[in-house]
């Protein structure tokens, strides 16, 4: 199961890799034409390049998730709880504006934004019960992931700015009448920059908590082994 997990881990790696290869590729002839201009011009062949670029990325992430879930052992019932999630995250771009629309609305974003508000103070909120109860060995790996989910939550907020008030990317024509287009663009690379700490943190994060883990497993073996060997008299 540990090479099985492995070789998905890979493809799924593979598959992220050539999305954004892909990705790389039609941007510059996506960039004077519409998705559905550029479809008729292509034909079936540009339509599977395109789904390729828009859907391969989730599909290779989810996928390297599955790979490292099975390989490190889990229950089917998990396993088809976090394929349900792959799926949806997979699909999302497709689902999302037929269920909710492509029209502007104030109330869907203005909900969604009050959503990520409460949802950031309950994740601090466990985060902190969570940290009270770590050894002091193990509470830096939590800190470091905090400053990940601080990174993200800022740039959501940022986001919020580039999408609606003040530089209106989703208005393009007032973003324009008012000057904005410097700002968004300003904005979005705080946002790539906050996105990339933030995984930064995750990373040091996880990678300190799985040698935290580690260790006290070699540790749990050896007095193990060493409870074992004692002779019983």
């Amino acid at each position: 199961m540990k090479r099985m997990g492995f070789w998905i881990f890979c493809c799924g790696a593979i598959i992220t890799v050539i999305s954004v290869s892909m990705g790389n590729a039609l941007q510059a002839e996506l960039k004077n034409m519409s998705v559905e201009a550029f479809v008729q011009q292509q034909g079936t062949a540009g339509w599977m390049r395109f789904l390729l670029f828009a859907f391969g990325f989730p599909l290779g992430v989810g996928g390297s998730l599955l790979g490292l879930l099975i390989g490190s052992g889990t229950s089917c019932s998990r396993f088809l709880l976090l394929a349900g999630v792959v799926a949806a995250s997979v699909l999302a771009a497709g689902l999302v504006p037929v269920i909710f629309g492509r029209e502007l609305s104030a109330l869907f974003f203005g909900g969604g934004g009050y959503s990520i508000m409460l949802l950031v103070f309950a994740v601090l909120w466990y985060w902190g019960r969570l940290r009270s109860n770590l050894p002091q060995t193990s509470r830096l790996a939590a800190d470091l992931q905090a400053a990940g989910y601080l990174c993200f939550a800022a740039a959501a907020w940022n986001l919020c700015g580039v999408a609606t008030m003040p530089a209106f990317a989703l208005e393009p024509e007032k973003m324009l009448a008012m000057n904005a287009q410097s700002f968004a663009i300003g904005q979005m690379k705080t946002i790539m920059v906050l996105f990339i700490i933030g995984w930064l943190f995750t990373l040091l994060g996880l990678r300190q908590a799985a040698s935290s883990a580690a260790d006290r497993k070699k540790s749990d073996d050896t007095q193990q082994s060493g409870d074992e060997a004692e002779p019983v008299i």
